[in-house]
Protein backbone atom coordinates (compact mmCIF):
# COMPACT_ATOMS: atom_id res chain seq x y z
CA UNK A 1 0.00 0.00 0.00
CA UNK A 2 1.45 3.69 -0.89
CA UNK A 3 2.23 5.92 2.11
CA UNK A 4 1.23 9.48 1.49
CA UNK A 5 2.48 12.72 3.13
CA UNK A 6 -0.17 14.20 4.59
CA UNK A 7 -0.96 17.70 3.36
CA UNK A 8 -1.88 20.93 4.71
CA UNK A 9 -5.64 22.68 3.48
CA UNK A 10 -5.01 24.39 0.62
CA UNK A 11 -7.07 26.05 -2.42
CA UNK A 12 -6.30 25.92 -5.79
CA UNK A 13 -8.07 27.75 -8.83
CA UNK A 14 -7.82 25.91 -11.88
CA UNK A 15 -8.07 28.39 -15.03
CA UNK A 16 -9.37 26.64 -17.88
CA UNK A 17 -11.50 24.65 -15.70
CA UNK A 18 -13.89 23.38 -18.32
CA UNK A 19 -11.09 22.64 -20.81
CA UNK A 20 -9.90 18.91 -22.42
CA UNK A 21 -6.99 18.93 -19.76
CA UNK A 22 -9.10 19.92 -17.03
CA UNK A 23 -11.67 17.24 -18.06
CA UNK A 24 -9.01 14.55 -18.79
CA UNK A 25 -6.40 14.87 -16.41
CA UNK A 26 -6.29 18.03 -13.51
CA UNK A 27 -10.06 16.94 -12.16
CA UNK A 28 -9.42 13.12 -12.08
CA UNK A 29 -6.00 13.28 -10.53
CA UNK A 30 -8.01 15.67 -8.08
CA UNK A 31 -10.66 13.37 -7.45
CA UNK A 32 -8.18 10.56 -7.06
CA UNK A 33 -5.70 12.48 -4.52
CA UNK A 34 -9.76 12.52 -2.31
CA UNK A 35 -10.24 9.02 -2.92
CA UNK A 36 -6.41 8.68 -1.66
CA UNK A 37 -7.31 10.62 1.71
CA UNK A 38 -4.58 13.55 0.50
CA UNK A 39 -6.75 16.41 0.29
CA UNK A 40 -7.79 17.42 3.41
CA UNK A 41 -11.50 18.02 3.55
CA UNK A 42 -11.27 21.78 4.33
CA UNK A 43 -9.63 22.41 1.13
CA UNK A 44 -11.16 24.40 -1.43
CA UNK A 45 -10.86 23.82 -5.61
CA UNK A 46 -12.68 26.28 -7.86
CA UNK A 47 -12.67 25.84 -11.48
CA UNK A 48 -12.71 29.29 -13.65
CA UNK A 49 -13.62 30.05 -17.46
CA UNK A 50 -15.21 32.09 -19.74
CA UNK A 51 -18.04 29.74 -20.18
CA UNK A 52 -21.48 30.54 -17.98
CA UNK A 53 -22.43 28.27 -15.63
CA UNK A 54 -22.85 27.95 -11.56
CA UNK A 55 -21.03 25.37 -9.61
CA UNK A 56 -23.85 22.81 -9.19
CA UNK A 57 -23.50 22.89 -13.34
CA UNK A 58 -19.43 22.54 -13.07
CA UNK A 59 -20.14 19.65 -10.69
CA UNK A 60 -22.15 17.87 -13.00
CA UNK A 61 -19.09 18.42 -15.73
CA UNK A 62 -16.30 17.45 -13.30
CA UNK A 63 -18.26 14.83 -11.86
CA UNK A 64 -18.83 13.03 -15.71
CA UNK A 65 -15.05 13.66 -16.49
CA UNK A 66 -14.46 11.85 -13.07
CA UNK A 67 -16.60 9.12 -13.34
CA UNK A 68 -15.42 8.49 -16.79
CA UNK A 69 -11.31 8.57 -15.75
CA UNK A 70 -12.24 6.18 -12.73
CA UNK A 71 -13.65 3.39 -14.80
CA UNK A 72 -14.69 0.59 -12.23
CA UNK A 73 -13.08 2.43 -9.20
CA UNK A 74 -16.02 5.02 -8.96
CA UNK A 75 -16.60 5.55 -5.44
CA UNK A 76 -19.92 7.59 -5.59
CA UNK A 77 -20.21 8.22 -2.01
CA UNK A 78 -16.52 9.41 -2.15
CA UNK A 79 -17.86 12.07 -4.90
CA UNK A 80 -20.64 13.40 -2.76
CA UNK A 81 -17.86 14.89 -0.24
CA UNK A 82 -15.37 15.73 -3.09
CA UNK A 83 -17.87 17.73 -4.66
CA UNK A 84 -18.71 19.56 -1.57
CA UNK A 85 -15.14 21.66 -2.14
CA UNK A 86 -15.68 21.97 -5.42
CA UNK A 87 -16.87 25.47 -6.89
CA UNK A 88 -16.86 27.78 -9.91
CA UNK A 89 -16.70 31.20 -11.00
CA UNK A 90 -17.40 32.26 -14.93
CA UNK A 91 -14.61 34.75 -15.35
CA UNK A 92 -13.30 36.02 -18.67
CA UNK A 93 -9.26 36.35 -18.47
CA UNK A 94 -9.04 39.15 -20.71
CA UNK A 95 -11.17 41.07 -18.54
CA UNK A 96 -9.65 43.19 -16.01
CA UNK A 97 -13.20 43.72 -14.51
CA UNK A 98 -14.33 40.37 -14.64
CA UNK A 99 -15.44 39.04 -11.60
CA UNK A 100 -12.10 38.22 -9.53
CA UNK A 101 -13.32 39.64 -6.76
CA UNK A 102 -16.36 36.37 -6.99
CA UNK A 103 -13.41 34.36 -7.53
CA UNK A 104 -11.95 35.46 -3.94
CA UNK A 105 -14.80 35.22 -2.25
CA UNK A 106 -14.78 31.42 -3.25
CA UNK A 107 -11.37 31.35 -1.42
CA UNK A 108 -10.46 31.02 2.66
CA UNK A 109 -8.92 34.02 3.84
CA UNK A 110 -6.60 32.18 6.01
CA UNK A 111 -3.29 34.32 5.48
CA UNK A 112 -0.87 31.78 5.58
CA UNK A 113 -2.84 29.25 3.56
CA UNK A 114 -1.49 27.66 0.25
CA UNK A 115 -2.98 28.85 -2.98
CA UNK A 116 -2.13 27.49 -6.05
CA UNK A 117 -3.69 29.22 -9.62
CA UNK A 118 -2.87 25.99 -11.99
CA UNK A 119 -2.91 28.19 -15.40
CA UNK A 120 -4.17 25.56 -18.15
CA UNK A 121 -4.86 28.19 -20.84
CA UNK A 122 -3.20 30.03 -23.36
CA UNK A 123 0.30 31.40 -22.58
CA UNK A 124 -0.69 34.85 -23.95
CA UNK A 125 -3.32 34.77 -21.03
CA UNK A 126 -0.92 34.14 -18.41
CA UNK A 127 0.19 38.04 -18.12
CA UNK A 128 -3.84 39.10 -17.85
CA UNK A 129 -4.61 36.42 -15.27
CA UNK A 130 -1.49 37.02 -12.93
CA UNK A 131 -1.82 41.05 -13.17
CA UNK A 132 -5.79 40.63 -12.29
CA UNK A 133 -4.66 38.19 -9.25
CA UNK A 134 -2.39 41.00 -8.08
CA UNK A 135 -4.98 43.58 -8.31
CA UNK A 136 -7.79 41.60 -6.57
CA UNK A 137 -4.64 40.88 -4.04
CA UNK A 138 -4.57 36.88 -4.15
CA UNK A 139 -0.79 37.11 -5.23
CA UNK A 140 1.05 37.43 -2.01
CA UNK A 141 1.54 35.30 0.73
CA UNK A 142 1.96 30.95 -0.29
CA UNK A 143 0.45 32.09 -3.48
CA UNK A 144 1.72 29.82 -6.44
CA UNK A 145 1.32 29.60 -10.37
CA UNK A 146 1.54 26.65 -12.17
CA UNK A 147 2.06 27.18 -16.06
CA UNK A 148 0.75 24.00 -18.52
CA UNK A 149 3.28 23.80 -20.95
CA UNK A 150 5.23 23.33 -23.44
CA UNK A 151 4.45 26.72 -24.21
CA UNK A 152 4.48 27.36 -27.91
CA UNK A 153 2.47 26.96 -30.72
CA UNK A 154 3.97 24.13 -32.47
CA UNK A 155 6.97 21.43 -31.93
CA UNK A 156 9.57 24.28 -32.98
CA UNK A 157 8.41 27.04 -30.65
CA UNK A 158 7.91 25.00 -27.67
Amino acid sequence: MAKFVPVDPFDIVIFGGTGDLSRRKLLPALYHRWVDGQIPENSTIVGTARSEMDSAAYRALAREACEKASGKSWDAAAWEKFEKILHYVTIDATNPEGDWEGLKGKLTSEENRPRIFYLATSPHLYVDICRALGAVGLSGGFSRVVLEKPIGTDLASA
